[in-house]
């Protein structure tokens, strides 16, 4: 079974620091400013609840982290990553927050999933990685959901530094407005100094596509149905992706509600 502590539990060292040495299948809950450092070879998962928090995470030579993020508001967030980072970030809350990654070591690599539901509330995020090392990856995957008034901007930045051959930084933001009231914004940017490399983006933002909606009530739905099925496809997937039960049918619960009280 999988249990959740609190990463405090494991105790501060001397330099005010958090330091996780072994391999663990249990999630370490952060819910206020902290910093920690993963040793070499961990792997480690976390859930991240925090608000106004500044939070640091050191991932040594080929560690492996999951991060977690649920309902947090505006926390600033730095990783140093020499192995692998994932980050599932889900949202329904108005925050203010940013995401700062230095990818530090050849074939360190960082995978983001970011999906905002915004009713009558705002959010911005501001998400920076740089690939310092030859050989690294990122891959950020954004997805927004607004309605009722509610306002998602996303700005995302990957640079990949001269010497670093062989990088892949890949970024792609989708939005789905619900009503005129509604916003969604993505500014996708690449600083790339090294021609031997990959990296590109992109972002499509707009209604749900009234050719899909007519498809699906041509078999049958009629159009709220037909709506809503779409929007799961777009959803579900990230809910299924998270490992903690508990907060995966918390955060369902509270979607469905958002969504079909629209």
């Amino acid at each position: 079974m999988t249990n959740l502590k609190n990463v405090e539990e494991l105790g501060l060292s001397s330099d005010n620091k958090i330091y996780i040495k072994n391999d663990s299948n249990d999630f370490y809950l952060i819910t206020k400013s902290v910093s920690v450092v993963v040793l070499d070879n961990v792997s480690v998962k976390f859930i991240d609840k925090s608000n106004n928090a500044n939070i640091n995470i050191t991932g040594k030579d080929y560690s492996n982290i999951k991060y977690i993020i649920i309902e947090s508001q505006n926390t600033k967030r730095f990783f140093d990553i020499k192995g692998t980072l994932n980050i599932d970030e889900i949202n329904i809350k108005d925050t203010n927050e940013s995401l700062n990654v230095e990818l530090n070591l050849e074939n360190a690599s960082v995978n983001v999933k970011n999906l905002t539901i915004n009713k009558a509330i705002s959010s911005k995020y501001y998400q920076y990685v740089i690939h310092n090392k030859p050989k690294t990856f990122s891959d950020i995957k954004n997805v927004a959901v607004a309605l009722e008034g509610g306002n998602i901007n996303y700005e995302t930045v990957g640079k990949i530094n001269k010497g670093m051959n062989n990088s892949n930084c890949k970024q792609i933001s989708r939005g789905v407005v619900m009503d005129n009231s509604s916003t969604v914004e993505s500014k996708p940017i690449l600083l790339i100094d090294e021609y031997d490399c990959f990296a590109n983006h992109g972002a499509a933002i707009g209604k749900v596509n009234d050719e899909d909606l007519f498809y699906l009530m041509s078999r049958g739905l009629n159009k709220t149905d037909a709506f809503l099925l779409i929007l799961a496809g777009i959803i579900n997937p990230f809910i299924d992706s998270l490992e903690y039960e508990e907060y995966r049918d918390e955060l369902n619960n509270k979607i469905n509600n958002l969504i079909e009280g629209r």
